[in-house]
């Protein structure tokens, strides 16, 4: 079992997510992403030139947060490690897009790098006030 069974599994049906790392400066930078969920691990996809790629270089812990689709009741923050990995195949970032029927090769510059970022969740904090 990984962390993430612990979740409603519709939660993931939402197409964003808020992902958060550490700027050098030990502020929070946030960002809307598109993402995957694939054997118990968040699956992002970013150019080498983005904020959060740049500061999971420097410092792998981030969190997630992803509010369920329908509802502001429930929503889960996942905190883990991410490992930044070149995905200059795209071979990652097209596991992702169909669900957004897009192709990341259409927003990428010629001079960008694609990467992936794997998120490990180590803590997983669900909020559930929904009403039972």
């Amino acid at each position: 079992m990984n962390q993430l069974d612990a979740v409603d599994p519709e939660l993931f049906t939402n197409l964003y997510a808020t992902l958060t790392t550490l700027g050098s400066d030990g502020d929070p930078q946030m960002t809307a992403v598109w993402f995957r969920v694939e054997d118990g691990k968040i699956l992002i996809s970013a150019t080498a030139r983005r904020r959060k790629v740049k500061n999971l270089t420097a410092d792998l812990r981030c969190s997630l947060l992803i509010f369920h689709p329908t509802t502001g009741d429930y929503c889960v923050e996942i905190r883990g490690t991410a490992q930044v990995i070149d995905d200059l195949d795209y071979v990652i970032a097209d596991r992702i897009v169909p669900r957004y029927n897009a192709d990341f090769r259409n927003f990428d510059r010629p001079t960008d790098r694609r990467t992936a970022i794997i998120v490990s969740p180590e803590r997983v904090i669900v909020t559930d006030v929904r009403s039972h």
